[in-house]
C-alpha cells in the first residue's frame, strides 16, 4: 500500500505509474490523479492552431510517407489488402502494424508486432526480435 502526496489516498502499489529514480520505484501520484492532472494541463495549454500548424508541417515535410499511409489505410478498408494475424517476422498473434521498407511502393508492406516494428526503425536494416 502507498499513499498517493496529491489525493492523500492509500492504494495498492499496482495503481502507481513506474518511477525508477523514486526509492520505491513507483510515482508519487497515484494513475487517477496524474490522468486527471494531465487532461487539464492538456485542456489549458493546447493551441488548436499552433497544433494544426505544427501537423501541417510535418505532412509537408513527409509527404510521401503520409500518401502511402494514406494508400494502405484506404486499401485495408477496402478489403483489397488483408492485415495477417501474425508477425511476418517473429511469428507472435497480436495486432499487427505495417512497416514500410520503401514509401514509394505504398502496398509493399511487412506487418509488424511493435516489438518488431520498434527494432525494425532502431536498427535501420531490420533487427531481429526471434520472439522475446
Amino acid at each position: 500500500m502507498k499513499t498517493c502526496s496529491k489525493c492523500s489516498e492509500e492504494k495498492p502499489a499496482v495503481e502507481f505509474g513506474l518511477r525508477r529514480r523514486s526509492p520505491d520505484g513507483l510515482q508519487a501520484w497515484c494513475r487517477d490523479c496524474r490522468r486527471e492532472y494531465q487532461r487539464d494541463y492538456i485542456r489549458q495549454h493546447r493551441d488548436l492552431a499552433r497544433h494544426r500548424e505544427s501537423q501541417n508541417r510535418y505532412r509537408i515535410r513527409h509527404r510521401e510517407k503520409h500518401r502511402a499511409h494514406g494508400i494502405l489505410r484506404k486499401a485495408v478498408q477496402s478489403g483489397r489488402m488483408v492485415v495477417p494475424t501474425w508477425c511476418q517476422r517473429c511469428g507472435c498473434v497480436t495486432e499487427l502494424e505495417a512497416h514500410h521498407h520503401d514509401y514509394g511502393k505504398p502496398l509493399a508492406v511487412e506487418w509488424l508486432c511493435s516489438i518488431c516494428h520498434g527494432l525494425a526503425h532502431r536498427s535501420g536494416h531490420g533487427g531481429a526480435h526471434a520472439g522475446l
